[in-house]
């Protein structure tokens, strides 16, 4: 019996493309098959891929541009070239007490832009001691400590400055008109604590309070 494309009988399970079947082994043709067209890729290149130039090469920062690129441990060399830090820019460890404060303050004259105030009164004569952590590089502290122009002469007062570990670095005695310039090595303090207290008081002592300065007060190189 001849068979071809078409036919019903004897299907040998084999379809073509179009739905026509072929039975007992005939061929069908089916046509030429249509060209597939790949589709786009709706993939990006990645935006933290390195971006090329026309040549095909990663771009890179310019070594000779500084700010083409964040260098790695810019805020260490930073923290490095710090040579000066005040007190009233570093902060006491737990904040200040009553009757203390920074403040703008002038000795024999010389204006002090960043000065620590200590202000006893008769009726509140303790202030706290203050304590200064000691940054990291920086070896020498400095003031200019005294009784500010406006403490009346009857004052006297007394300022010791010590180590973390209370050893004395300094220990001054006050009356208005004294100056005094403090230089002393502190590489292996850590920390310094500076107390006030009031010796003598004026004879006014109720309407008046004494004014005790560390002017300037700073760490340097």
């Amino acid at each position: 019996m001849a068979t071809g494309c078409g036919d019903t009988n004897n299907i040998d399970a084999h379809a073509g493309r179009d739905g026509k079947v072929c039975v007992d082994g005939a061929v069908c043709d089916e046509g030429t098959p249509e060209p597939v067209t790949p589709e786009p890729s709706d993939e990006s290149p990645a935006s933290d891929a390195p971006s090329s130039d026309d040549s095909g090469e990663a771009a890179t920062a310019d070594p000779e541009d500084p700010g083409s690129a964040p260098s790695e441990g810019t805020a260490a060399e930073a923290r490095a070239d710090v040579r000066v830090r005040h007190l009233t820019d570093i902060g006491p460890i737990g904040g200040y007490g009553n009757n203390e404060r920074a403040d703008p303050s002038q000795l024999g004259g010389t204006p002090l832009t960043e000065s620590i105030i200590f202000a006893p009164g008769v009726f509140n004569k303790t202030v706290k001691p203050l304590t200064f952590n000691v940054p990291t590089g920086l070896t020498r502290f400095e003031a200019t400590v005294g009784l500010d122009d406006e403490t009346l002469p009857d004052y006297v007062a007394q300022v010791d400055i010590k180590n973390r570990d209370g050893t004395t670095l300094t220990s001054l005695t006050l009356r208005t008109g004294d100056v005094h310039s403090v230089s002393e090595d502190v590489s292996a303090a850590g920390a310094i604590t500076i107390s006030v207290s009031i010796l003598e008081w004026a004879s006014d002592a109720v309407n008046s309070r004494p004014h005790v300065v560390i002017g300037n007060g700073r760490f340097v190189k």
